[in-house]
């Protein structure tokens, strides 16, 4: 079976093994009860060869700190929730300012504004997602089950969707779970993804844990698709918040030609494809993979920013800590993204100003790792792509459109 893989993988890929990719045997597929497994022991390309990313951006939008003039648009770059590019290069970023979506041109100049709050047509409580689809059609949606707007790069409203939630609650919650405040993960189809919780879930006072959550599709009938159960996001359940560094959560991904769903629990370097009903076809891992050790260093910084936002009881955050010793290691897997070939990519480390990313092709092969000059991901096309960065001192934010190179340089 190893040798007709590795054969098989050269014939369909020999143009990469001339630019220098490694031999098949860094991964082992394997099928078990209609799964397939992989298991990438290695990239498939050297790593010298594989794919760039130019280091100064093309286009930066914000990123200081905003003057009060009217025609400054930094000022409207704040908890940023997207940022994607329209097919001519123009940027679309949804930000938590108003108003709620901005168009930049190729030169980072403001070129449309449109949204605001409200519950109407084209207007916006709190939106949470982005997506731009085929012919530049801007879609936002807005948390807690509210309206989804259909924009043109002008801002124009093409189509307003309200959700039926007579329908949605029938058919996501029972007894047994309860339902989640917002769409987890809209996909390209229109449908989305939900999260539940166990009905009868009670956490125990005083206890570091993951919360248990289920996801479901709900499709254009109003009908649901489980993908089961998985660890969410880590919590340090006390009598007030408390606030966890790199926490671990179950991380989601949809996208792909046919439609894929990927999912990960983060605590182990695993990622399940399914179909869009919930069939598990695939489970991706990379083997040996070192854990990033949380760093003392970076838990004083990151309580010196957090002070900085008010006053918090950091005795009480570490007696409580001290109760329930923290986990030592960064999650292994901390964010997925697809991208138009329908590769996977797959967050090894995310901080502010930089972060490493893992590459998968559509059958799970790993290709190879490359560390990107922002914290946050959040489009990728055939030769750009998109982040967010995040001043660590300052908070501030701002967008970068930087060139992807995928020919391996020689």
């Amino acid at each position: 079976m190893a040798s007709f893989l590795a054969l098989s993988a050269c014939d369909r890929h020999g143009d990469e093994a001339a630019q220098g990719e490694a031999p098949q045997e860094t991964v082992t597929v394997r099928d078990s009860a209609n799964i397939r497994i992989v298991e990438n022991h290695a990239p498939a390309w050297d790593p010298a060869r594989f794919w760039t990313v130019d280091p100064e951006p093309e286009i930066v939008i914000g990123g200081t700190r905003a003057s009060q003039a009217a025609d400054d648009p930094a000022h409207l770059l704040w908890r940023l929730k997207g940022a994607a590019l329209l097919s001519d290069g123009r940027v679309a970023v949804l930000s938590g300012g108003e108003p709620w979506v901005l168009v930049f041109d190729t030169t980072g100049a403001l070129a449309a504004a449109f949204g605001r709050k409200g519950q109407g047509p084209g207007e916006f409580n709190y939106p949470i997602h982005l997506q731009v689809l085929p012919g530049d059609t801007i879609v936002v949606w807005d948390r807690m089950w509210g309206g989804i707007g259909h924009f043109d790069p002008s801002g124009t409203l093409l189509r307003h969707r309200t959700l039926d939630l007579s329908a949605l609650f029938a058919a996501a919650q029972t007894p047994e779970q309860r339902l989640g405040e917002s769409m987890a993960l809209p996909l390209p189809d229109g449908t989305f993804l939900v999260d539940v919780k166990p009905g009868d879930w009670i956490p125990v006072i005083d206890t570091r844990i993951r919360i248990p959550t289920g996801f479901l599709r709900v499709d254009s009938a109003y009908a649901t698709h489980s993908f089961g159960w998985w660890d969410g996001q880590e919590v340090l359940h006390t009598l007030t918040p408390v606030p966890l560094l790199f926490r671990a959560e179950a991380v989601l991904a949809s996208g792909g030609s046919p439609l894929s769903v990927y999912i990960s629990s983060g605590d182990r370097y695993e990622v399940h494809q399914f179909s869009p009903t919930g069939v598990l076809r695939r489970i991706i891992r990379r083997t040996a993979v070192e854990p990033i050790p949380i760093l003392a260093s970076e838990v004083e910084a990151w309580k010196a920013r957090l002070s900085e936002e008010g006053p918090l009881d950091w005795d009480a955050w570490d007696r409580a800590v001290a109760r329930n010793p923290p986990r030592p290691y960064r999650a292994r897997v901390a964010g997925l993204m697809t991208e138009i070939d329908g590769n996977l990519w797959v967050a090894n480390r995310l901080d502010e100003r930089s972060s490493e990313w893992s590459v998968f092709d559509p059958e799970g092969r790993w290709l190879g790792t490359m560390s990107l000059p922002f914290g946050r991901v959040t489009w990728i096309t055939r030769d750009r792509i998109v982040g967010v960065l995040t001043d660590p001192d300052t908070g501030v934010e701002s967008v970068a459109v930087h060139r992807l190179n995928r020919t391996a340089p020689r």
